[in-house]
C-alpha cells in the first residue's frame, strides 16, 4: 500500500464527506493541469503531468488547500505526431474545464487556483479564468505556470522550459539524466510552420527530439531539480496567501 500524508488534501482520496468539511474550512482548491508531450529520449511523455501534480500536492500540505485530480492533456496538438503524445482542441480544454469547476463553485469554493505545467493551456486557461469570473463575480482565481512563474512572465507556445521540466523530473522521479543532447528547435522555422497550417507531421520533422526548447546542460540531476521545486512551491505559495 503507498503511503498517505494526511496534510495533503487530494479529493480523490477523501470522502465527500472529508471534501464538504475542508471547504466549509478553507473554500478553496489548487488544480493540477498537465499534458501528454515527448521530451527528448530521457523524459517520460507524462512529465509535465508528473510535475503539476507533485507542486500541486506540496502546495496542498503547506496551505491546506484541496488537491482537484489532474488534468492530464492540454492543447499541445503540434505534438500528436510523436507516439504516445495526446491533445485536446482549445474550446474542448475550456468548456470541460469549466464545468468541473462550475461543480466546485456550486458546492461552495470561492478560490480557484491553477497550477500548470504546459505552455498551450495558458490562452485556454485565460478564456476559462474569463468565463467563470464573470459567472461569478465574488471568485478568485489565479494562474501559475511553473514554467515561468520563478521570472514573471506569461507563457507562450515557445516558453515550454525543457530544463526546468527533466530538472523537476529528476528530483520526483530520483533519477539524474545524463548525455542529453537534442537539435535546437528553429524559432524563425518554426513561426513559418505555424503560418503554413500548422501540420504535426512537419513539426516533427522541425522539431525531431520532441524538445521545444533543449536543456543548456547535458546532466540533470535530483539535486538541481529540488532546489527548483522547492522555488517554484515557495513562489506560487507567496501569491496563494496574498490571493
Amino acid at each position: 500500500m503507498d503511503n498517505i500524508d494526511e496534510n495533503i488534501y487530494d479529493i480523490e482520496r477523501l470522502t465527500h464527506e472529508e471534501v464538504r468539511r475542508r471547504i466549509g474550512e478553507v473554500p478553496a482548491v489548487i488544480f493540477p493541469l498537465g499534458g501528454c508531450e515527448p521530451f527528448g529520449a530521457v523524459g517520460e511523455v507524462g512529465a509535465e503531468s508528473a510535475c503539476a501534480l507533485e507542486i500541486a500536492r506540496e502546495l496542498s500540505r503547506v496551505s491546506g488547500i484541496l488537491i482537484a485530480p489532474l488534468l492530464p492533456f492540454s492543447c499541445s496538438g503540434p505534438f500528436i505526431s510523436f507516439a504516445g503524445a495526446a491533445a485536446v482542441k482549445p474550446h474542448t480544454f475550456v468548456n470541460m474545464l469549466c464545468d468541473i469547476l462550475h461543480s466546485y463553485v456550486f458546492q461552495g469554493i470561492n478560490r480557484i487556483f491553477l497550477v500548470n505545467a504546459a505552455p498551450f493551456n495558458w490562452g485556454p486557461a485565460d478564456e476559462v479564468m474569463r468565463r467563470m469570473t464573470l459567472k461569478y463575480p465574488g471568485l478568485k482565481m489565479a494562474f501559475f505556470d511553473i514554467n515561468t512563474v520563478l521570472n514573471g512572465d506569461k507563457a507562450s507556445d515557445l516558453d515550454r522550459d525543457d530544463g526546468l521540466i527533466l530538472s523537476l523530473l529528476s528530483y520526483i522521479r530520483l533519477k539524474p539524466f545524463e548525455g542529453i543532447d537534442a537539435k535546437p528547435l528553429d524559432k524563425e522555422e518554426y513561426k513559418v510552420w505555424k503560418r503554413r497550417g500548422r501540420d504535426p507531421q512537419k513539426f516533427q520533422a522541425i522539431c525531431p527530439d520532441g524538445l521545444m526548447l533543449p536543456p543548456d546542460s547535458g546532466s540533470i540531476t535530483p539535486a538541481g531539480g529540488k532546489e527548483l521545486f522547492e522555488r517554484i512551491v515557495s513562489a506560487v505559495h507567496e501569491k496563494i496567501k496574498a490571493a
